[in-house]
This record gives structure tokens, C-alpha cells and sequence, in this order.
């Protein structure tokens, strides 16, 4: 049967509050107590439950990690960031994800905070001024990662999508490209509008005129909207694609090669996120590099700092990006 803390105090011949004190590593325990208890825990095999460990200060040494796609390849890559950065700090990762729906986002944020969660690091779906009035009424900490929040109170960390976009696009405009097709992730994802807004902006700035196809965030998405794009006729088939993610544009790519087509042949296509599937593709995709993994590491440490205390005001955290030229648009002359 499985040891208690009364089968711990009792072989310990001390008192529940003293075997909770030297779980806790308070310091009002004297040595030769703080060993007994430790020799009656080893004894008997007892491990204390992690809720109840911390109940004392009213939150635990989880944190509430909560993400809209998991089957997206650049999620589990930011999240193990997180997760490595937790585990050195003490901390355990607590996962959830919301198959991009608003409502089981603030659904896993009030599950979480019931569960006393030492903070939560939010990749929303769809982060907007009414969902920021919404968190701030848990009363915990929270880190916005890989999205923004300039009227909010809460830390981000992130990259500048608006520049990263704008600069992909310019590169196609540079080697000549004039008829630039934008597929999109959804209307309502934070990243997929600021990288819209950066196609956009550097079309406009070309006195070029902006195509954009609205889908959803994955290879299928990509796939159906590439076919959209080619079956409106020759006048209208670009020379160039802008994915808003790489699983749009590889699905683009697969389309635009069933065709009968060639990238880059008759089409460029650039991609965004620079998954591992970007560097296993054929052509190899070009695309911008998000350094997922370090957004992860950084989100952790920003998290930490809060519950520690380090610091009051909102700290807003924007990381390199890189644009990553391979084969799909061509090789550099």
C-alpha cells in the first residue's frame, strides 16, 4: 500500500507539519529532524503529491502551456523549447491544445487556473482586445508566445511577421517577379494577418497589384488553394508564390508540379517557418526562418522572471528571423 505522510511522521516519530516543512525545504527544521524525516521518506518510498506539496502557496510548479495546432511540425519544436527551459527551473509543463478555437482556448486557460498553475505561456488562436480583458481576470501570469500584444499588459515573445513577410515578398519582386500570389492561413490568426499585411505593403510599394487566398494553416489548405489559383486561366496564373506557412506552401508546391507545372521552373514559391519538412522537400523549400526552439527557451525564462518577481513592468521580446533561400525559387545567380 502506498506510504502517506502519516506513515512518514509517524515512522519519523515527528508531527505532519514538520515531515510538510522538510518537503518544502523550509529552513525552521533542525538538521537531525530534517534527517530522520528524509531517512523515514527513503524507507518508505514516499512520494508527495505535487499539488499538495505546494498548496501552502497557493499555486503549484506547473506550467500551463496551451497551443491551437500540435500536428503543425513547428509547434512541437517551440514547445520542446519550452519544455527543456521548464524542466532546468524546476517547473513542469502542463500541455493543452485547442484545434484553433477560441472557446476551448479560455477553456483550457480556466481549467488551468483552477489547477493553480504557476503561469501559463498562451499561443492563442486568435488573440484579440476582448480575449485580453478576459485573461486578465484569472489573475496569473501569462506570456504571449510567437503572438503580440501592444495594448495588453502581458510579456511577448515573438518576431517581427510584418517585416518577415515584407521582406520574402520584396526578394521575388527583385528577381522580377511581378504576378506574386499570396496564400494565407486564416482571417482570424494574428501571424497569418501581419504576414498578409507585409505582402500587401511590399505589392503596393512595387506599384504591384496584392492576389491573397484565404485557407487554413496546413498542407491540405495549401494543396486546394494553389488548384483555386490554376484553374482561373493562363492571364491569371502567377509566377510566384508567397505561402503563409510551409505546409501551405509545400502543399502548393504538389499542386502546382500535379499540373504539369515546375517549381521554380514556372513558378517560385516561398514558404514560412522553415520546418524540417522545408529542408527535406523537392525542390527544397525556400522560406523564413523562425528560430522556434529559442522562442520556446525565451518564453520559459520571460515566464520565470514573472513569477519570481524579477521585474513589474511588461517585457515585449522580438527575435531574429532569417529569410532562407533554397531551391524552390530558384538558385542564386
Amino acid at each position: 500500500m502506498k506510504a502517506t505522510i502519516v506513515d512518514v511522521a509517524r515512522a519519523a516519530n515527528v508531527s505532519k507539519a514538520t515531515v510538510s516543512r522538510v518537503i518544502n525545504n523550509k529552513t525552521n527544521v533542525s538538521e537531525e529532524v530534517r534527517k530522520r524525516v528524509l531517512a523515514a521518506i527513503e524507507e518508505l518510498q514516499f512520494r508527495p503529491s505535487a499539488v499538495a506539496r505546494n498548496l501552502s502557496n497557493s499555486m503549484t510548479n506547473m506550467i500551463g502551456l496551451i497551443m491551437p495546432d500540435i500536428t503543425n511540425p513547428f509547434f512541437p519544436v517551440l514547445a520542446r523549447g519550452i519544455e527543456d527551459a521548464a524542466h532546468t527551473m524546476g517547473y513542469t509543463l502542463f500541455l493543452s491544445n485547442t484545434d484553433n478555437d477560441p472557446d476551448v482556448e479560455l477553456e483550457y486557460v480556466r481549467k488551468m487556473a483552477e489547477q493553480q498553475v504557476a503561469g501559463i505561456i498562451l499561443i492563442s488562436s486568435s488573440f484579440t482586445e476582448q480575449r485580453a480583458s478576459e485573461l486578465l481576470d484569472f489573475n496569473i501570469p501569462i506570456v504571449l508566445c510567437d503572438r503580440s500584444g501592444e495594448e495588453t499588459p502581458f510579456d511577448t515573445v515573438t518576431i517581427d511577421h510584418y517585416k518577415a513577410a515584407y521582406e520574402a515578398v520584396a526578394y521575388l519582386i527583385g528577381k522580377g517577379h511581378r504576378n506574386i500570389c499570396h496564400l494565407s492561413g486564416p482571417v482570424s490568426a494574428q501571424t497569418a494577418d501581419f504576414r498578409k499585411k507585409g505582402y500587401v505593403d511590399a505589392m503596393n510599394d512595387a506599384n504591384l497589384t496584392p492576389v491573397v487566398s484565404y485557407g487554413m494553416f496546413s498542407y491540405e489548405s495549401g494543396y486546394q488553394q494553389m488548384n483555386e489559383v490554376l484553374e482561373k486561366g493562363t492571364g491569371d496564373i502567377p509566377t510566384a508564390v508567397f505561402g503563409g506557412n510551409d505546409l501551405i506552401a509545400l502543399g502548393a508546391i504538389h499542386a502546382i508540379e500535379k499540373s504539369g507545372r515546375s517549381v521554380p521552373g514556372d513558378i517560385a514559391v516561398i514558404g514560412f517557418d522553415d520546418i524540417l519538412f522545408a529542408q527535406m522537400s523537392k525542390p527544397l523549400l525556400s522560406t523564413v526562418n523562425i528560430p522556434a526552439y529559442q522562442l520556446g527557451v525565451t518564453a520559459m525564462k520571460t515566464m520565470n522572471d514573472r513569477i519570481k518577481g524579477v521585474r513589474a513592468k511588461k517585457k515585449s521580446i522580438v527575435l531574429d528571423h532569417k529569410l532562407i533561400i533554397r531551391e524552390s525559387c530558384g538558385r542564386e545567380e
